[in-house]
């Protein structure tokens, strides 16, 4: 998912512009360079961080919050006994 990057001066002197970016995805806004806030239309603010998606619902978004592929741990049975 993209994001947006503002200041918190630029926020406070044009909200309007910040609207607009948050109509694309979600604003991060900044304070001294680090992340502070997060602007968000509040339809996606209801489907996404109200209520928990059940695994049928995640596997149906067709736009998922993370990009990342799914990567499990590797076990290791070093040090273990295995008999056949």
């Amino acid at each position: 998912m993209t994001y947006a990057l503002m200041t918190s001066a630029d926020f406070n002197q044009n909200p309007s512009k910040a609207k607009k970016a948050a109509n694309e995805g979600p604003l991060v806004i900044t304070e001294h360079g680090e992340a502070s806030y997060v602007l968000v239309k509040y339809d996606d603010f209801q489907r996404s961080w109200k209520k928990p998606m059940s695994l049928l619902d995640a596997l149906a978004d067709p736009s998922p919050r993370s990009d990342k592929d799914f990567e499990p741990e590797r076990i290791d049975f070093s040090g273990r006994d295995i008999t056949f």
